[in-house]
Formats: structure tokens, sequence, C-alpha cells
């Protein structure tokens, strides 16, 4: 039988602790089908709120990067649990160019196909080779980001931002 992805730790929690009580297995299982968003003490996945239910800290999609929207502009957003876009302004302006850049690149295919730049069974190949610059992270232009969240909290934190 096949286990949906999402499924599969608490199975296999399950299977290891056949003869268990639900009592002994629960607080795992509890663990691992818990949220883990950054809406309270737990560990924050994509954002943190300090004890004031400030979000102090955002992971941006686009840089893989945790910042803090104090520091690093963000737009609203008002359906996100944060109020701000999952990526920071210069992230979406990097991504949206290179969205437009591969629609153009890959527009492009057929007229070199047409002009003999490009032989048709290159074209996989091309296809391929747009698609991963497109995937490219060009760096924010300030340096600012960081790689976990505590690194983050600490930058704030000697800003004299609260934390």
């Amino acid at each position: 039988m096949a286990i949906k992805k999402a499924y599969a730790e608490i199975v296999e929690v399950l299977q290891s602790n056949l003869s268990a009580t639900v009592e002994s297995v629960l607080p795992q299982i509890l663990a691992l089908a818990s949220a883990k968003t950054g809406s309270g003490g737990g560990k924050a996945t994509t954002f943190h709120r300090n004890e004031a239910g400030d979000v102090v800290a955002v992971f941006c999609y686009y840089f893989k990067q945790w910042m803090d929207p104090r520091i690093a502009e963000f737009g609203a957003k008002s359906n996100s649990p944060t109020g701000f876009n999952s990526m920071c302004k210069e992230g979406v302006n990097k991504w949206t160019k290179q969205q437009r850049e591969q629609k153009n690149a890959e527009a492009g295919l057929l007229e070199k196909v047409a002009s003999g730049e490009l032989a048709p069974s290159d074209i996989a190949a091309a296809q391929a080779e747009i698609a991963e610059q497109a995937k490219r992270i060009e760096p924010r232009e300030d340096g600012y980001g960081f790689d976990t969240l505590e690194e983050c909290l600490a930058h704030s934190e000697e800003q004299g931002l609260s934390v």
C-alpha cells in the first residue's frame, strides 16, 4: 500500500511500536503531526514572532535566507499569517526579472531553430539550460540575510531591535 509522504513518519512510528499503547506513542505522533509555524513558541519554519506577537524574522523564499522585515523591505500580503509577502521586495524583483528572461529565452528558441542556429534535437537541452538559469539566486545588493533564524535574531538584537 502506498503511503502519502506527509504521513510516512507517523506510519513508521506506529509500525515500530505495534504493541505500545496509544498513550505511549501519542507524544511522538503529535510532534510529527503538529504544524511548524512561526505563530507561537514552536520552531519557526518560515517566520518567527517575538513575545509581543510581532513578526521579527521571515524566511525569504527567493534568497533562502532569514531576514528581519524591519530591516529588509517585505511587501504587505493581507492573507498570509505574517502579513508579509514570502519574498522580500528585492527578491521579488529578481525573481520576476528571471521569470521574464526565461519566458523570452524560451520564445526565442523557435527563431533559433528556424534560422538554423539551433538544431531541433537540441531544443530539450536548451530548455533545460534556460530553466536552470531561471533557478539561480543572485545575492542581495546589500548582502543582508542569514542562513539561520538564530543568526537573524542575534543581528536584530545587535541593531537594538526587540526580538
